[in-house]
């Protein structure tokens, strides 16, 4: 009799815990929200900054004094937070950066709780363009009548795959310039490098011109040197 009480008595607590768990409220869903972002600029100079901004809301209406996690973002891969604003009382952000090189930036809204869902939002790519310097150019005149121009360029963080240089002269007078030879500047082990000789005659004004890379590299042009 003992152990027919003892299973009924289990029953009516199997029965109890399910009708306990029934009327638990469920869950609710967190809320929808939405993030927008744009940069100030799409097309600088390195060292550069921008400000990225945007806005934050959900079901239409702003969300106020959360924090929203700004990154760079390069091949699709994204580093670590760059900036970390928090919304005003419209929902809105700002942040400076200064990127470094050409992508986006990506912008995330990382709930604290579950009353809110996460979301994020891209800029469109930003083109950083940059810098390239000649550092030094000489110029002068051989024994047997060649010009042969040398000198150094300098790019302070990047550098690109190839470095042509153009070596030109204009003679007094004419208004153009023309290019005598074209040379790969080469790694010295402090710079890059780059000479050539030319059977330039007469006297004229020369230089060394880097055409640049569209979107990745400047233009950059020596000073000019006279050659009798």
């Amino acid at each position: 009799m003992s152990r027919s009480i003892a299973r009924f008595a289990a029953g009516l607590a199997a029965a109890a815990a399910v009708l306990t768990l029934s009327a638990l409220p469920a869950a609710a869903d967190p809320a929808g929200t939405k993030l927008t972002a744009q940069a100030s600029s799409t097309r600088i100079d390195a060292g550069t900054p921008i400000t990225i901004s945007g806005r934050l809301t959900s079901a239409a209406k702003p969300v106020a004094g959360v924090t929203v996690g700004i990154a760079y973002c390069t091949d699709d891969f994204c580093g670590e937070f760059d900036a970390q604003p928090v919304t005003d009382a419209s929902g809105r952000y700002r942040a400076t950066v200064t990127p470094v090189r050409s992508g986006h930036y990506r912008a995330d809204f990382l709930p604290a709780d579950e009353t809110l869902a996460p979301a994020d939002a891209s800029t469109a790519d930003v083109v950083v363009i940059q810098p390239a310097e000649v550092t030094s150019f000489t110029a002068a005149r051989a024994a047997d009548g060649t010009v042969t121009a040398s000198g150094t360029l300098g790019f302070p963080r990047f550098t690109p795959p190839a470095i042509p240089v153009r070596i030109e002269y204009r003679t007094a007078g004419s208004p153009c310039w023309t290019t005598a030879a074209t040379v790969d500047a080469q790694w010295t082990g402090s710079t890059f490098g780059f000479s050539a000789a030319a059977p330039v005659s007469g006297p004229a004004f020369w230089r060394a011109v880097y055409a640049g890379v569209p979107d990745q590299f400047r233009s950059a042009v020596s000073q000019v040197v006279f050659v009798r």
